[in-house]
């Protein structure tokens, strides 16, 4: 450890960050897990860049398998052929990680106290747990704050995650919104959620159009838990496919309380939950009444109960329909342990 704390660098090649996108993730979430597993400070860097080759104390890279070669090269390492005949790391035993299943190596660059951790193109995020447990010796995570705000408003020291989300060693203030202190993706905590009350989910979609569904379908299983989904865009699509009256469509609008508790209420039943969504995203369509950002959000639960909320989300269209990902799965979540 140097003096001052662990430093840490994470370096991702321009490969390596589309996979991130590709997967939902920012390298925002591998900061904080980062932190979480003891570093004092991350630096965020790209391979392609030369500000990576700075001292750390933690390297961990994430790229294709062939620039990760040419980063072990740089550390002194010697390329050997394994008994597949596939290139491999002389003297290095390498582990696998899964999805897809693939080779990563992890040494210490002796005699300095520097760690490097080479991670190739895949799943990053579930295996996190046993990679981060290599830099910091199986040590416990420490409490990781997902906290659904915006990073304006977040403590100082805190790593924004995604719009809307940032994480916090700090636990906050008692009655705060947490999402949950284990540093879990919004959808590994809903997944974790729906499995302890032994429930599948629903979602109606208006402004997300799917988003809900898709995400949480990130995860591996999730066809435990994921049973539907509908995207219901247009009002004759809430009527007809839900059933929602369209007399409540016409008296409060597609935008409002009434009409997402009737989507959610339709989508419900004794074995499901359902949670619905309908705002503005924009950059059009909205009003004095209801501006640009205006999401109402309802969860129907097996009991017969609807939970419905009102948000105005700032940002661009993408991020207000992040934002209202987010906080559709805060509020369900919320529920769905309250009632455990």
């Amino acid at each position: 450890m140097s003096h001052g704390g662990i430093r840490a660098q994470l370096v991702l090649s321009e490969s390596g960050l589309a996979s991130l996108f590709a997967a939902g993730l920012t390298p925002g979430w591998l900061k904080a897990w980062l932190q979480a597993a003891g570093a004092q400070s991350v630096d965020v860097c790209m391979l392609e860049q030369e500000a990576w080759k700075r001292a750390a104390d933690w390297f961990v890279f994430f790229a294709s398998e062939a620039e990760l070669f040419r980063v072990a090269l740089h550390f002194g390492r010697r390329l050997q052929a394994r008994d597949d005949g596939s290139p491999g790391l002389l003297g290095i035993s390498p582990f696998v990680l899964d999805n897809p299943s693939r080779h990563a190596w992890y040494f210490r660059n002796t005699p300095s106290p520097t760690r490097v951790l080479l991670l190739p193109l895949g799943d990053i995020a579930g295996d996190r747990q046993r990679w981060l447990a290599l830099l910091n010796d199986n040590q416990p995570l420490m409490p990781l704050y997902i906290v659904p705000q915006e990073a304006s408003e977040a403590p100082a020291g805190a790593c924004p995650l995604e719009a809307g989300l940032y994480a916090t060693a700090i636990a906050p203030p008692d009655g705060a919104a947490v999402l949950n202190d284990g540093g879990y993706l919004p959808e590994e905590w809903l997944m974790q959620a729906l499995n302890r009350r032994g429930l599948m989910a629903r979602f109606a979609e208006s402004c997300t159009a799917g988003g809900l569904s898709e995400r949480l379908s990130r995860q591996p299983g999730s066809s435990g838990v994921l049973d539907s989904a509908w995207v219901v865009y247009s009002n004759e699509a809430k009527v007809h496919l839900l059933g929602v009256p369209a007399s409540l469509i016409e008296k409060h609008g597609a935008v409002s309380r009434e009409v997402v508790e009737a989507m959610a209420k339709s989508g419900s039943d004794a074995d499901h939950t359902c949670v619905s969504v309908s705002g503005i995203a924009g950059p059009s369509g909205g009003s004095d009444a209801k501006p640009v950002g205006t999401v109402w959000i309802a969860a129907g639960l097996p009991d017969g109960s609807v939970h419905s909320v009102c948000h105005q989300f700032p940002g661009s269209r993408a991020e207000v329909r992040n934002r209202a990902v987010i906080h559709a799965f805060h509020l369900l979540c919320g529920l769905l342990l309250k009632t455990a």
